[in-house]
């Protein structure tokens, strides 16, 4: 008679050792080296609306959410932020898309971390210098989000299409940008909706650099066809010992991520 038959939890085998990654604080959340994987989950709302985004935030964070990000695409939305990052009960990234002045908003905000995609924000590249300054003064960590929806044309036409090495390519690009800068306070994601794709990236990834990986399938669906994809990736890679902090991204309420990634890894 197993363990298993009387009903004994059993601890799982650990496959492979945790790679060895520098660690990062995200507020109150240590992400990297030997700190527990974490979860994140993004909330829905427009940011600008401060009661609903905190009442979300709320709800993440009674589902099991560590780390919540929302998106700053407006000066509205920058402009709540520092209300939302100083009310949340967990550390908020703030997520730029397409103009720069909103990274230092973010930064001036108080948010834990800035998550910035440098495919889609304009003369991005130029202006690492001064996010590296003033992110280095603030104590804020980065995130370099590349995604496959959003590659540099460059590598689009060098590749031909968003494969894993395109991915690779344009995270350790935009890293080594803030390396020139002594700045290393960084985080990686390389995203990408296929997971043999993302599994691969993140495996190449995890070889070339020693920052912590933030594992994530984008758009990966429905609550259950997302749930499988993510878990299928998120196992696949964590039991390789790849993976600091981990987001299921569904077309479900955000407190349904959150549990999904709760089921995803236990701690």
């Amino acid at each position: 008679m197993t363990a298993i038959s009387l009903g004994i939890p059993t601890v799982p085998t650990r496959l492979a050792e945790r790679r060895k990654s520098r660690q990062i604080q995200v507020g109150t959340v240590a992400v990297g080296g030997d700190a527990p994987v974490s979860v994140q989950s993004m909330t829905t709302t427009r940011t600008s609306d401060i009661g609903a985004t905190l009442q979300q935030i709320a709800e993440l964070t009674a589902s099991g959410c560590q780390i919540v990000r929302v998106a700053c695409p407006t000066q509205d939305d920058a402009d709540a932020l520092a209300t939302i990052a100083r009310k949340s009960q967990i550390p908020v990234i703030a997520d730029i898309h397409f103009q720069p002045k909103y990274v230092f908003a973010a930064i001036d905000a108080g948010c834990a971390a800035v998550r910035v995609n440098p495919g889609n924000i304009k003369q991005f590249d130029d202006k690492v210098k001064e996010i590296a300054r003033a992110a280095n003064d603030a104590g804020t960590p980065i995130r370099i989000g590349v995604n496959a929806g959003s590659l540099d044309a460059r590598l689009l036409k060098k590749y031909g299409k968003a494969t894993p090495e395109a991915l690779v390519e344009s995270a350790l690009w935009e890293a080594s940008l803030f390396e020139e800068h002594d700045f290393r306070d960084i985080k990686i994601s390389v995203k990408h909706n296929d997971p043999v794709v993302m599994v691969e990236a993140y495996r190449q990834l995890a070889a070339q650099c020693d920052y912590p990986l933030h594992l994530g399938v984008t758009e990966a669906g429905p609550a259950f066809q997302g749930t499988i994809k993510s878990a299928v990736a998120f196992g696949a890679l964590l039991s390789q010992g790849i993976g600091d902090t981990i987001r299921v991204s569904l077309s479900a309420p955000p407190a349904e991520r959150s549990r999904s990634a709760s089921r995803s890894w236990s701690r």
